[in-house]
């Protein structure tokens, strides 16, 4: 019996000997898993990748600032400060109408009073800044420096009805 169990362990020792032998050679093979710092910085655990000057470098995407918008910017001043009873609305005897974008876009009987593009030399700028009589709006206070300045960029921005 004593040959039996001495063979019995023979067995057992050469089983573990080669599962030992495997699970090592496996764990060499396998190479690093990864190092946990730097996995948290840059997420591939290799410390020296340069990078690739053959990528294309891709730029974070630019904000643009905010449009003026004609309804939440400027149809409000001209309500209050030029489309009223006995000035720029239906009728008047200038024939401009400033109580709607495409009344105010088709200008009056002389024409046009802004040129999309062309904040500064447009009419209405020009006589709401009052650089050309008469200043608008007449008898009453005039637009202040941000009322102003908010025809002008929409113009400069394509004076769309936005």
């Amino acid at each position: 019996m004593r040959l039996e169990s001495n063979r019995l362990y023979s067995v057992i020792l050469t089983i573990f000997s080669i599962s030992l032998l495997l699970t090592a050679s496996f764990i060499v093979g396998c190479g690093d898993e990864g190092d946990p710092v730097t996995d948290m910085v840059n997420g591939n655990g290799d410390k020296t990748t340069e990078p690739d000057p053959t990528e294309p470098v891709v730029e974070p995407p630019v904000v643009e600032e905010p449009k003026v918008s004609f309804k939440d910017d400027i149809s409000p001043i001209l309500a209050e400060s030029c489309a009223t009873p006995n000035c720029h609305v239906a009728g008047h005897f200038t024939g401009l109408d400033l109580s709607t974008y495409d009344t105010f876009k088709k200008g009056g009987n002389g024409g046009a009073v802004f040129t999309a593009g062309d904040g500064k030399g447009s009419l209405v700028v020009k006589r709401i800044d009052g650089s050309q009589p008469p200043q608008m709006p007449p008898g009453g206070p005039p637009l202040d420096g941000e009322q102003i300045q908010l025809f002008i960029d929409w113009i400069n921005e394509g004076a769309e009805n936005n």
